[in-house]
């Protein structure tokens, strides 16, 4: 059984949900496309994937084996990280990085 097929099985037990529930969350008609997903017969696509990922709240490197990380590191940790990296451009780059910030920000 693939890494995949056994995480999505064994996060959907741990949220007590059914096969069924977790076929409607995504909008398949059909649970038995997601059960041929938890039983390693087939593979979800890109698109599903992600999708799955936000429902059982873990990223989709957890979900395909990539990461042993179920979730985001901390937002502090990610904070700091990103604060670190920052501090280590120079001034011409650190305001290019400010002015994309600004851009999503006005989004």
């Amino acid at each position: 059984m693939s890494v995949l097929a056994e995480r999505l099985r064994h996060l959907r037990e741990n949220k007590g949900w059914s096969q069924t529930y977790v076929a409607e969350r995504l909008g398949i008609k059909r649970s038995s496309t997601y059960a041929n997903w938890e039983y390693g017969i087939r593979d979800p696509d890109t698109e599903t994937l992600v999708k799955l990922a936000q429902i059982f709240e873990v990223t989709t490197d957890y979900l395909t084996g990539a990461s042993d990380h179920v979730q985001f590191p901390p937002l502090d940790e990610l904070d700091r990280e990103l604060f670190q990296a920052i501090r280590s451009l120079n001034n011409e780059d650190k305001e290019y990085v400010l002015g994309f910030i600004q851009r999503i920000k006005n989004k």
